[in-house]
């Protein structure tokens, strides 16, 4: 009977540890050091708990030509939420994107 206990409440946590893996999204910023868009859309994430992957598009090269195919125009911050890529600045946006990917 204990054994059967303890089975029960390790599945429990398994579950609620896939649980928040699964509800996670992935987030990559594609920025520059000087763009204040770009800390304002860091924040706008640190802010909401939310983990991401910064890339500086003038220090890695390879970064640079990634967000030149995810998105034909210039400028940052470009943001990729699961997949779906957001163009500058926009916590609306964010928001939209993050509660469809929920």
């Amino acid at each position: 009977m204990k054994n059967g206990k303890v089975f029960v409440i390790s599945l429990l946590v398994l579950v609620m540890f896939v649980g928040l893996a699964v509800a996670t999204p992935k987030v990559e910023l594609y920025i520059t050091s000087w763009c204040p868009y770009c800390q304002k859309a860091r924040d706008f994430f640190r802010a909401k708990g939310i983990p991401f992957t910064e890339y500086d598009i003038e220090k890695d090269k390879e970064a640079a030509i990634r967000k030149r195919h995810l998105d034909n125009r210039n400028g940052v911050p470009f943001v990729v939420i699961d997949g779906r890529g957001i163009h500058g600045y926009s916590e609306a946006a964010y928001e939209a994107v993050l509660k469809g990917s929920k």
